[in-house]
């Protein structure tokens, strides 16, 4: 594949993967010309043990700037995938299912960028095979029409984040890691999960009744962790009592709010955006011991507790 592709199937953008070659963290591609070089399912497994090693660093971790050395040493011992060079794939040959999956998953990628370009609402089914290089009857075969790809498009983008979110979360106790290991999670989500909520939302201004009925339904599932979380945290002492849902939608809209302004302004670093978010709950909604804890695991942009 070339490296467009991986990007779509790996959810990492070129500049880091060329950042994780250059630092020995993934191996190199094929080269087939000057400018042409060409991957394949190594560097994919690659790069998902790498995002592992990252997540299973961030439960322990005060901080989010992870060694590479570190990463390295966990790729040798733990999570080495990568394929010895010249060594023939012995995979068993993927299931007709498995294929279906993994191109309806493409054809998803490819329409995501274009959600990016023109909308849900501009975007024809031309546009969709012309991105995602097949033919309309192609098309067809896998979806229905163009609101059944956005609905899928939707599942597929939610049912990734609640699962990372899950995985992520299945080992740790500790309430303050937990809401850190969360936010890090939402953050590398919200590229997609942001586009996806941009188009729910043109439909509503344009009086689109499913798109407002499908946005609520989006929030909900968003939040479900982070409203079990908040009610663990008013159960434990750390946030006073107020109403789950309403703190939910509120910090999540905080969150989003951080994150658009860091999209558009590449000054503000992932530690910045979450110690804002923590700071404006750390002085309106939690309890002495909640302030305790963010102040052992938020340190301000400059580096100092508060």
């Amino acid at each position: 594949m070339k490296i467009g592709e991986l990007e779509k199937i790996s959810g990492i953008p070129r500049s880091t993967i060329h950042h994780y070659i250059n630092s020995g963290l993934l191996h190199r591609p094929v080269k087939t010309g000057r400018t042409m070089a060409h991957y394949d399912d190594s560097h994919v497994k690659r790069l998902e043990a790498i995002q592992r090693i990252k997540l299973d660093y961030l439960k322990t971790a005060k901080t989010t700037r992870i060694p590479l050395d570190y990463i390295k040493q966990q790729l040798r011992e733990s999570y080495s995938l990568l394929k010895p060079e010249g060594a023939q794939s012995r995979s068993r040959p993927e299931s007709a299912n498995e294929k279906n999956r993994k191109k309806k998953e493409a054809i998803i990628e490819a329409t995501l960028k274009i959600y990016g370009n023109r909308g849900y609402y501009l975007t024809n089914i031309r546009d969709i095979t012309r991105a995602a290089g097949i033919s309309s009857p192609t098309f067809y075969r896998y979806f229905s029409d163009k609101r059944e790809l956005f609905v899928e498009t939707i599942e597929y983008v939610v049912k990734n984040f609640k699962q990372e979110i899950r995985e992520s979360l299945k080992n740790e106790k500790d309430l303050s890691r937990r809401s850190r290991i969360m936010f890090e999670t939402f953050y590398a989500h919200y590229p997609k999960i942001g586009e996806i909520l941009n188009q729910l939302r043109s439909g509503v201004i344009i009086g689109d009744q499913w798109a407002k009925e499908r946005l609520a339904r989006l929030y909900q599932e968003m939040m479900e962790f982070l409203v079990k979380e908040i009610q663990a945290a008013i159960k434990n002492g750390i946030v006073r009592p107020v109403n789950p849902n309403l703190l939910a939608y509120f910090n999540l809209a905080l969150d989003e709010a951080a994150m658009h302004l860091a999209s558009m302004e590449s000054a503000y670093s992932i530690d910045e955006l979450m110690y804002f978010v923590g700071d404006m709950l750390n002085n309106f909604f939690l309890m002495d011991k909640g302030r305790e804890i963010f102040n052992i695991f938020y340190k301000s942009p400059s580096g100092e507790n508060t």
